[in-house]
């Protein structure tokens, strides 16, 4: 194995490492992908704003959400499904006639 001038590995052997464990962990845990995101990670899902987001709960036009807690400002959840329809049925033709 190489090693750079602090001794350390190269980034290549020490990425193929952390893919190593990665992989490993993964197959000791099982994958889970959540069925309900959070609107971090609905907006990384959709690509659309944490602020669009925001805004369509509001004024009404975002995807379906559920509410988790009572209090304003609380937590909200996206269901994935509901997700992909929103986005579904905005698809556009584009060009096609």
């Amino acid at each position: 194995m190489s090693s750079t001038s602090s001794g350390g590995a190269l980034p290549a052997e020490f990425a193929q490492s952390v893919a190593q464990a990665v992989i490993a962990e993964i197959s000791r845990r099982g994958f889970v992908q959540p069925e309900y995101l959070d609107t971090a990670q609905a907006s990384t899902y959709t690509g659309m704003s944490v602020d669009w987001l925001a805004k369509g709960r509001c004024d009404g036009f975002g995807p379906p959400y559920s509410k988790v807690s009572d209090s304003r400002g609380g937590a909200v959840r996206y269901r994935r499904a509901d997700l992909d329809k929103f986005m579904a049925d905005r698809r556009e033709k584009g060009g096609e006639r």
